[in-house]
């Protein structure tokens, strides 16, 4: 990997000051040269809340100690989820073209922000990547390669293009069943569930206020586009339980980051999804039906995990009690 340093982080946060500052330092590490700092204003019914969320600003902004180009974009009453957070997104890509995106409970690890950096900078002309993330829901993975491939995006540290986000509608006004009936024969998302979808998005639909990224995987579908993914997992949940917007339960969350040794990072030479993690994807988390067929596919994606890890162990095992060969 090389050692390109972030050129826009945008940092969303709101009224949760341990989990901001947590995360802002693994920020502030990373230096980046512009910073965008995206804060939702205060709900009137909710006492003190004011005065809390004008307090982490400055704490916030105080915390930018480098040379940075600093930018405030803090709403002056409360937009919600779904509002707040496009809105900033747009407003940043509009201006800078590109960017690194953090919420205020996705701790990324060191080397996030120069896997991102790198990724940005290598499929900024190419259509068919509309996004990355440092995500990669089953840790880490060894392979001939570091990043891979879905159709299936994920925003828990993220980057983007302005090219990819072009066409984005938060009210969803572009949906219809017809247009996820197409996708299912056509071919062009394999694997693609269309009547877990449907539902999906019909319920968006209706809901818009309190959500966005919906919004950009329906985008993301239209375009066909990929989401490149590390095999190594960068960011870790800090948010899940009690108190979260959406993710209240821990069951997504995860407890260890694997940082890349620095320039190591292996490109596919082709942008071709993985279809068994993109798989794992759409069933683990986008889909509530419950066949035997999904079942035994998660029982033997485990296996294989399992049987990975225990061949793994083995070798090692075998390896420390081999013993030094003679000259």
């Amino acid at each position: 990997m090389n050692t390109l340093l972030p050129e826009t982080v945008v940092f969303l946060f709101f009224n949760r000051p341990v989990h901001a500052r947590r995360v802002f330092e693994q920020i502030r590490a990373a230096r980046p040269k512009r910073v965008v700092l995206v804060s939702d204003g205060p709900r009137a019914h909710v006492p003190g809340e004011a005065a809390l969320v004008a307090q982490l600003r400055r704490e916030i902004e105080a915390m930018i100690d480098w040379p940075a180009q600093i930018e405030t974009d803090y709403a002056p009453e409360n937009l919600g989820c779904g509002r707040r957070v496009s809105s900033g997104i747009e407003r940043a890509l509009s201006r800078y073209g590109r960017a690194i995106i953090v919420e205020d409970d996705c701790l990324p690890a060191p080397t996030f922000f120069p896997y991102c950096a790198e990724l940005l900078e290598r499929y900024a002309d190419e259509p068919r990547v509309t996004s990355i993330t440092g995500t990669y829901f089953l840790g880490r993975k060894a392979g001939p390669y570091d990043v891979g491939f879905t159709h299936f995006p994920c925003i828990w540290g993220w980057a983007t293009w302005a090219r990819a986000w072009e066409g984005y509608d938060r009210e969803l006004r572009g949906w219809t069943p017809d247009f996820i009936d197409e996708i299912g024969r056509d071919g062009s998302i394999p694997g693609f569930l269309p009547d877990a979808w449907r539902k999906c998005f019909q319920w968006i639909a209706a809901h818009t206020e309190s959500t966005w990224d919906i919004q950009f995987w329906f985008l993301q579908f239209k375009k066909r586009g990929l989401c490149a993914f590390p095999y190594r997992n960068q960011v870790q949940n800090i948010g899940a339980g009690q108190g979260a917007t959406h993710t209240t339960t821990r069951r997504f969350s995860f407890r260890k980051l694997y940082p890349f040794e620095p320039g190591t990072l292996r490109l596919p030479p082709e942008l071709i999804p993985d279809l068994r993690y993109q798989r794992y994807l759409q069933i683990e988390f986008y889909s509530n039906t419950t066949t035997w067929r999904n079942v035994g596919w998660k029982v033997l994606f485990k296996w294989g995990q399992w049987r990975r890890r225990l061949l793994g162990s083995l070798a090692q095992w075998l390896a420390k009690g081999k013993p030094a060969a003679s000259n």
